[in-house]
């Protein structure tokens, strides 16, 4: 079995924009694109290495797509399904609702479905960490922590699997868990001339096999990603075999991320873990960067350091990441962020207020006083508009026959959408449809501060591991953990945390009972 060859890059060094494009080319002249295959862990990172690819002159002198390139560039998921026979859909939170109609065991935890999509219903998640791992039902119920997988027990986990393989087989769906499985059991070895394994810290025990099948016949084979980034250990990603792999890998160490305060700071979190490994890293900062490295006691505090966020935030147009490991921290940057009247989004891009909601309330003065409007604009006031102003019958308006132009609110009042005493009612909220209170204080907040109509908004915040291969230009990291952990994956969360970061950083001292990797 061919062995892979590590390509260690620590954060932002460039290992999409520069080995991966690089090397692509390099076999581009010695293997056809079909027989060159490149996986990932996501679809959006999948989606940017094949992107960067695709921009190569030389990719487009031979003529190649997104559609030649769909399974040759892709997660290591579709691969794997893109080979399986008779099973064509993936499990979906219709089929849980299905299933949970046949069997009331499935409604012990309810969820709705973007909680299914996040993996928060117990039995599937029990299902996924022990496939991850490569164990049984069993041996994971022995290893686990058993109230993370509240209300189930091992018995009732069991008996679910049944009843969920026979609606799989009976429904011709499958599982992500599946797609790998039946890969390494059923699949034959594919014909390919080379494998690019990007982020392969990131990948479980059944992944690693799949990926060693898949390399049966390859001629070269090729794992990029850093093993002090292997932060899914429990998901069944093995840091201890990727910090081995380490000591003989080809390292990226030039920076473009990073500046020199954030590089030497990470380079310190990092460090127990390089000495008991055994090897060193010459990982140098981002040129031309240095930044500053804040303080703050709590999100709470009014000092210097806090003051230095809110005024970068208001008068700058740098982005900056909130990131944390503690569950509590999610809402106490939330409640932060309100109180201080900021527009912000979680990383998944969905923003706490949407940007025509408060651009409404920003643009109705506007137009009660003659300014016209777009009819995109026009339909969004639409969507939030209450009926105090609207002409009965007219509240379901689609507004399929009008042209694409500017429209004044005269307009509508002569085609009586609007009533005629519309143009008195300058205050969006009071003609608004009814909503909380707190959100009405916070787009008045929004409002005060400054709103940028256009703009992309900058102050974003999520989980650790939902941020891990993001770049902002100022990190926020708060040390609450909320439980005990190894020494080694908090250093490795602390090290994922602070390398979002460009500029500066602030380290918020922790709120809890546990300190990720302890104090600073």
């Amino acid at each position: 079995m061919k062995q892979p060859k590590f390509i260690s890059g620590p954060p932002g060094t460039g290992k999409t924009t520069r080995f991966l494009t690089g090397k692509y080319l390099d076999l581009l002249k010695n293997f056809t694109y079909d027989r060159i295959i490149v996986l990932s862990h996501t679809r959006v990172a999948a989606a940017e290495i094949r992107d960067a690819i695709l921009k190569l002159p030389e990719v487009k002198e031979k003529g190649l797509t997104k559609k030649s390139l769909k399974y040759k560039i892709c997660t290591i998921h579709s691969f794997c399904k893109n080979r399986l026979v008779g099973k064509k859909e993936v499990f979906s939170y219709t089929d849980h609702i299905n299933l949970s109609r046949q069997d009331s065991m499935f409604k012990l935890q309810r969820v709705n479905e973007s909680e299914f999509n996040n993996d928060r219903h117990k039995f599937y998640k029990y299902l996924s960490d022990a496939h991850g791992r490569g164990k049984t039902l069993e041996e994971h119920w022995r290893e686990c922590d058993k109230a993370s997988y509240k209300p189930y027990s091992l018995n009732s986990i069991k008996d679910m699997e049944e009843i969920y393989d026979a609606y799989k087989k009976e429904n011709h769906i499958c599982d992500y868990a599946d797609m790998i499985q039946d890969f390494i059991d059923k699949a034959i070895e594919p014909d390919i001339d080379a494998l690019i394994v990007d982020e392969a810290q990131d990948s479980n025990v059944p992944q690693r096999k799949a990926l060693d099948k898949m390399a049966t016949r390859v001629k070269e084979y090729y794992f990029v990603g850093d093993a002090d980034q292997t932060i899914f250990e429990f998901a069944g990603s093995d840091a201890d075999y990727y910090h081995r792999l380490s000591k003989d890998a080809e390292e990226l160490d030039q920076g473009l991320r990073c500046g020199k305060t954030i590089n030497e700071l990470c380079k310190q979190i990092i460090r127990p873990i390089w000495d008991h490994y055994g090897y060193q890293r010459i990982w140098k900062p981002a040129e031309g960067i240095i930044g500053k490295h804040y303080y703050l006691p709590s999100l709470q505090t009014n000092c210097s350091a806090m003051q230095t966020l809110l005024e970068k935030i208001k008068n700058t147009d740098e982005t900056f990441l909130f990131t944390y490991r503690g569950t509590p921290s999610d809402s106490w940057v939330r409640k932060f962020l309100k109180h201080h009247g900021i527009e912000f989004a979680h990383v998944g891009n969905t923003a706490h207020v949407p940007k025509k909601e408060i651009r409404c309330h920003k643009l109705w003065p506007e137009f009660t006083e003659g300014v016209p409007m777009p009819l995109k604009q026009i339909k969004d006031f639409w969507d939030y508009i209450g009926s105090k102003v609207i002409v009965h019958g007219k509240g379901e308006a689609t507004f399929e026959d009008w042209i694409k132009k500017d429209y004044s609110i005269n307009d509508l009042i002569n085609k009586k959408y609007l009533k005629p005493d519309s143009i008195n009612h300058k205050d969006f909220v009071l003609i608004r449809t009814k909503t909380e209170e707190d959100r009405i204080k916070y787009i008045k907040k929004i409002l005060q501060r400054g709103f940028d109509l256009e703009g992309d908004i900058r102050v974003k915040y999520a989980n650790i591991h939902t941020v891990k291969g993001l770049t902002f230009d100022n990190v926020i990291v708060d040390l609450t953990a909320t439980r005990l952990e190894n020494y080694f994956t908090q250093l490795r969360l602390k090290y994922v945390a602070y390398s979002r970061g460009r500029i500066d950083c602030w380290t918020i001292a922790s709120q809890g009972k546990y300190i990720l990797g302890g104090r600073l």
